[in-house]
């Protein structure tokens, strides 16, 4: 190996990155890490299953690159899922069936693993969210096809060591905590070795790209909880980030802080935008995104101003109101309260 690759796989020691293929144009690889350790192995994410059969579903890619860093798959005594997303998870029901190893994911991971199991029940909720918000009846088939992503799930597997964060583990030489971070996923963890400042991060900090916040009617905040998440990591200050898509990078504390003022900014663009008139969030999501979006772009872009209206509605900063037909509009609040009341 030469020392290029080296540092490429090996970006901490006994660190390695595992850099596997995603089947979707602008998001085509995601890391997976390897904490190798003389007793015990352990593997954070697995990277997807693909659905057609050409490199095994992908198992052949994953048994590669851990061929490259002088393991195999029944080397990994543990497999720790950052978050139950397809790219992350996908490809876990196998790996542990296949090597016998435990899984651990936070305890919230139950609600993404529901939707894999019942993806009708999740679009019939998407699409009553969506028409409440001013998503016309034209445009629902196409914005709520994208909710079934059986097929790039090998099996759908339960946690054996449920995490709820604080949880330590030792690998690769080190301390790892767990840190919830919930925000892009409810159930996301990251884990962080204090010693030497490493963050295994994800998808919560990434260097080049802000992760989807989401809304799923009766979910609360979940803005609100990425950027305390983000508060949370900056206050760690990782000297190194090892990210879930991308090369790693350095000051992770400022990346934290960069990614919040982002959000910021979107909060005060959408207060400008209903400052005058009310708007439904569709309309809403139009000003902020463009009205030159793909469906599935579209779908991202109205979970996205969901997500900030929830967060400015709980604190007071924006009213909903019902019009005759049943739509909500959102309008500036006159006069601030807090509101805790579902999308």
């Amino acid at each position: 190996m030469s020392p290029l690759e080296h540092r490429r796989r090996e970006p901490a020691p006994d660190v390695f990155r595992l850099i596997l293929p995603l089947p979707f144009p602008g998001l085509d690889r995601v890391n997976a890490y390897l904490l190798a350790d003389e007793e015990e192995t352990t593997l954070v994410d697995c990277g997807i299953y693909f659905p057609d059969a050409d490199r095994d579903h992908g198992w052949d890619d994953l048994a590669a690159a851990l061929e490259a860093v002088g393991a195999t798959p029944g080397d990994v005594n543990r497999l720790v899922v950052t978050h139950p997303h397809i790219d992350h998870y996908g490809m876990a029901g196998r790996f542990v069936r296949e090597t016998g190893c435990e899984l651990w994911m936070h305890e919230a991971s139950s609600a993404d693993l529901d939707l894999y199991r019942d993806p009708n029940a999740t679009r019939d909720r998407l699409r009553d969210m969506l028409k409440d918000h001013g998503v016309q009846a034209h445009e629902l088939d196409e914005l709520t096809s994208y909710e079934d992503w059986r097929a790039f799930v090998s099996e759908v597997v339960e946690p054996t060591t449920v995490l709820r964060g604080g949880e330590k583990l030792e690998a690769a030489g080190r301390i790892w905590e767990i840190v919830h971070t919930p925000g892009h996923s409810a159930a996301h963890v990251c884990l962080f070795d204090a010693r030497e400042r490493v963050l295994i991060s994800g998808d919560h900090l990434l260097a080049t790209i802000t992760p989807h916040i989401d809304f799923r009617r009766g979910e609360g905040d979940p803005l609100g909880e990425f950027l305390d998440s983000l508060h949370k990591i900056e206050e760690l200050e990782p000297a190194l980030v090892l990210p879930g898509h991308g090369r790693p990078f350095e000051d992770g504390a400022e990346r934290a802080r960069v990614v919040a003022r982002h959000h910021e900014r979107r909060l005060g663009a959408i207060t400008q935008v209903i400052r005058n008139q009310p708007r439904t969030a569709d309309q809403i999501t139009d000003e902020i995104f463009g009205t030159e979006l793909l469906h599935f772009q579209k779908r991202l872009a109205l979970g996205e101003a969901l997500a900030h209206l929830a967060y400015l509605r709980r604190r007071g900063e924006v009213e909903r109101l019902e019009t005759d037909d049943g739509t909500f509009v959102y309008r500036k609040a006159s006069r601030p309260r807090q509101v805790e009341e579902e999308q």
